[in-house]
């Protein structure tokens, strides 16, 4: 039985899956069956005296027809991830060895030994990439090219160059970081994480117990030891809200070597088969939907909330003229010169949005222990025109709670408070009694502990990441933020830029004037010549453009002809809004007030477009920053983007296409020809 339609042969049998032995069918001359061999014996049998006792029903086919029943789906399954290594490689030894049979002359080279060949000669990368095409250097025609961009001809010798191999150790990094983030959300953000804390004792136990290649002899053992101190060796661990998925190995939270260690393959068995045909789903859209890719005006964004609370805005609105401050004041890098990394950009506001947050959420402990957000307290405190951030105390059985009115954890202890002070039975709050004993299961302080923690971890005040057209952020809850966020002329912002070369003071670049430059990377180097720059800024200029030393000064009022929805302050981009928060301040207009229970601040980090993703075009990040910072953002956004559509059914389909299947079973014939019908014409 075969679909003749394609000349590739893949010959794939429900044996060879379930490694089932023998087969025999009992099915009419139209039907294939694939059966083991033991199909009609009893299951066990059972000697009373002489003879055998009855058993009903005992018969291995009872057992075998009601698996079948169900097989189909996964024989797809396992189909699509061996097929997925035939395009990007078998991940590691490990797997290599395991899937090896015995008549294969030489090893296999993996990803793994590819992506970390250091030879000079580069030997076993070269030879990777001549086997796996998918990673070969092409035009915007899909032509072979080399890195000089001439065409390769088919069945020409050819030797890879620097963008192929580069290809091979970004996927390799990508796999990893996608190992895990996978890891993160199968154990962290499932039901062995408790009021913020992770039990991963309990997680490798129940992985062990399902009969998962896990070490939990390890495990067990950390877990049953003490340290001095009278703490297990493997805890439960905090999860702390500034630790990103693909952490989860380097911040503690799991032990790699409990999924990943010799005899303990978890990673290989579960990870990365997954991973694997996730790609696959996003080399579909790479290879036929590749416009939903370039078009999906996806963002890399940092965006902070700062709410209202108590009811009134007073904290809020001296903390954010703070942080506009705080924007407007920061030098642009190495006195102006540069600022071409937009990961640094990225990293420096993540953490000055984090310091901000805690001011907003007045943890007074977490306050002090952050030395950004601990001045921003004290600046507001001591130079603010507002009267906020009062520092107060309330004692509790001779421990002192010290908390700043008008705060997160201001109104919590604050209701604490009152929780303990009513003076009559009408004052009595069942509501504040449930909130701090969960309906009268825990004491009272250790459900202050709890609340402490969710205004501490949960994160609500801080968004970041990457987010695409069709699946955007949550923030304001009118959308505002994200129409402006997703407006074409985010990207499209132009500059009237200048350079100063100190050997032609009055001299401008012509070839620079009114083009587009990369908005996302701010103050641009003249390339090989050392005392020039491009300002790339809207909101500073020059005082003095000959000087030795560049100072700067903001504009008084806006130019003709500005960039609606974007601004450039220092090298970092941020969104615009029409509406002013406070006052009239035109340097207000980065913040937006939302539905007035909050203010926000968004940090553009990266805007994708079109020429950007092409690895040939002049203005592609792989010509203006390298070839590795294009396939990060073509991995991230491609995955943004699979997610958005039926692209996974679409690329079931477009996969299996490529292969010729031969069936050797009518269940799973039946079930592919239902499921792709188009597979049979």
């Amino acid at each position: 039985m075969s679909n003749k339609k394609f000349s590739k042969l893949a010959v794939l049998s429900l044996l060879g899956v379930m490694s089932l032995a023998g087969c025999s069918s009992n099915a009419s001359s139209d039907e294939i069956y694939a059966k083991p061999s033991t199909y009609d014996k009893s299951v066990i049998t059972v000697k009373e005296g002489e003879g055998e006792a009855s058993i009903h029903n005992n018969l291995l086919k009872l057992i075998y027809d009601s698996m079948h029943e169900n097989i189909a789906s996964q024989v797809l399954e396992e189909i699509l991830y061996k097929y997925s290594e035939t395009i990007y490689g078998v991940f590691n030894k490990v797997i290599a060895d395991k899937e090896k049979t015995s008549s294969e002359a030489e090893d296999v080279i993996t990803l793994e030994e590819a992506a970390t060949d250091t030879s000079a000669e580069h030997t076993k990368i070269n030879a990777f990439i001549k086997a796996h095409k998918v990673y070969w250097h092409r035009n915007e025609k899909k032509e072979h090219i080399t890195d000089e961009g001439v065409v390769i001809t088919e069945g020409s010798e050819w030797t890879p160059g620097d963008t192929e191999r580069e290809n091979v150790k970004s996927r390799y990094k990508d796999v990893n970081k996608r190992i895990a983030e996978n890891m993160y959300r199968k154990s962290v953000k499932g039901s062995y994480t408790s009021n913020y804390f992770f039990d991963e004792y309990a997680y490798v136990k129940s992985l062990w117990k399902d009969g998962k290649k896990v070490d939990f002899a390890s495990a067990k053992a950390l877990h049953d030891t003490f340290d001095s101190l009278g703490q297990r060796k493997l805890p439960k661990v905090l999860v702390d809200y500034t630790i990103e998925e693909d952490e989860v190995f380097s911040k503690g939270l799991l032990h790699k070597s409990f999924y990943q260690a010799p005899g303990f393959t978890y990673i290989e068995d579960e990870i990365v088969p997954e991973i694997y045909k996730d790609l696959l789903v996003e080399q579909y859209l790479l290879d036929e939907e590749v416009s939903a890719v370039r078009t999906s005006n996806a963002r890399k964004i940092n965006a902070i909330k700062i709410e209202k609370y108590s009811g009134s805005s007073v904290n809020a609105d001296a903390l954010m003229n703070h942080l506009v401050e705080n924007i407007y004041s920061i030098e642009p890098l190495d006195n102006g010169h540069l600022r071409l990394s937009s990961e640094e950009i990225d990293e420096e506001y993540q953490k000055l949005f984090e310091s901000y947050a805690k001011v907003s959420k007045g943890l007074y402990d977490e306050i002090q222990a952050d030395p950004v957000a601990k001045q921003i307290v004290k600046d507001l405190q001591t130079g603010s025109a507002y009267d906020v951030y009062h520092q107060k105390t309330y004692t509790y059985k001779g421990v002192d709670y010290i908390y700043y009115e008008g705060t997160a954890y201001g109104d919590l202890i604050k209701d604490f408070e009152r929780y303990h002070n009513y003076t009559s039975y009408d004052d009595y709050s069942t509501t504040l009694h449930n909130k701090f004993t969960d309906n009268g299961k825990i004491s009272e302080l250790e459900g202050l502990s709890r609340e402490t923690l969710k205004i501490s971890q949960e994160r609500k005040d801080v968004t970041e990441g990457w987010y695409v057209s069709k699946s955007k952020p949550s923030l304001d809850g009118s959308n505002k933020i994200n129409d402006i966020l997703f407006a074409s002329s985010v990207y499209e912002y132009k500059h009237e830029v200048s350079v100063y070369d100190e050997d032609n003071p009055d001299g401008r670049d012509e070839a620079l004037i009114n083009k587009n430059i990369d908005k996302l990377e701010g103050y641009i180097k003249v390339p090989n010549d050392p005392s020039s720059f491009v300002d790339g800024s809207d909101r500073y200029q020059k005082v003095n453009p000959t000087a030795t030393t560049w100072t700067w000064k903001l504009r008084d009022n806006f130019e003709k002809g500005e960039n609606k929805y974007m601004c450039s302050i220092n090298g970092a981009y941020f969104l615009k809004f029409d509406k002013k928060a406070a006052d009239a301040d035109p340097r207000k207009d980065i913040v937006f007030t939302g539905d007035d229970s909050a203010y926000y601040v968004v940090n553009v980090v990266e805007a994708t477009k079109d020429i950007k993703l092409r690895a040939d075009a002049t203005n592609s990040y792989a010509k203006t920053r390298g070839i590795s910072v294009l396939n990060e953002i073509i991995s991230e956004v491609t995955q943004k983007t699979a997610e958005t559509g039926s692209y996974a059914s679409l690329s079931k389909e477009y996969w299996l296409k490529k292969m010729s299947l031969t069936y050797h079973d009518q269940k799973i014939y039946d079930y592919f020809k239902s499921n792709y019908p188009d597979l049979f014409e």
